[in-house]
């Protein structure tokens, strides 16, 4: 058994998020933790809108009864100028989630794109990567696809959760 598991998250910010969705994801992270009670598992999660909150809220429910639970949130900027690209509701949604954070880090461009930067900082990290995805990969660099091409490159172990886009239709 290992002491620490990270899970790290990519997605999409305009994820439909089902009920569906919402379950297969929350009996994937009950089952880790409790089949890891000794260890410390951390949640990377950028709070970006859409996937990385989506997974937040969850792990954040499950914290409340397993006290083994941290969450650090890794940002492509200082947190000013990250806050310039969320709505006024989201920003202060983002602020709450700052006050329950166990770690805040402003991660260093070191791949020419501030957010494919702190994409590979949170694959790099992870033990197991949740991918909230529609599957397609668009040679968006920091994308969705960009970074779960990079993990599984990398070896990590890459969670597919398929989801499906607001306003995209297949």
């Amino acid at each position: 058994m290992k002491n620490k598991i990270t899970i790290g998250i990519t997605g999409h910010r305009d994820i439909v998020q089902t009920k569906e969705l919402k379950r297969d994801i929350y009996k994937y992270l009950k089952k880790l933790v409790v089949d890891n009670k000794k260890a410390e598992i951390i949640l990377l999660s950028p709070l970006a809108d859409g996937a990385d909150r989506f997974v937040a809220d969850l792990f954040l429910e499950l914290a409340w009864e397993y006290k083994n639970l941290k969450l650090t949130v890794p940002m492509p900027f200082d947190q000013k100028r990250y806050m310039e690209d969320f709505d006024p509701q989201s920003k202060e949604e983002f602020l709450e989630y700052l006050k329950v954070a166990d770690e805040v880090i402003e991660v260093e461009n070191t791949e020419g794109c501030n957010y494919k930067s702190v994409g590979v900082y949170v694959a790099d990290r992870s033990d197991i990567l949740f991918a909230l995805w529609d599957g397609t990969f668009n040679a968006k660099s920091g994308g969705t696809g960009d970074i779960v091409k990079y993990a599984k490159e990398q070896g990590r172990e890459v969670v597919h959760f398929l989801c499906e886009r607001e306003g995209v239709f297949s």
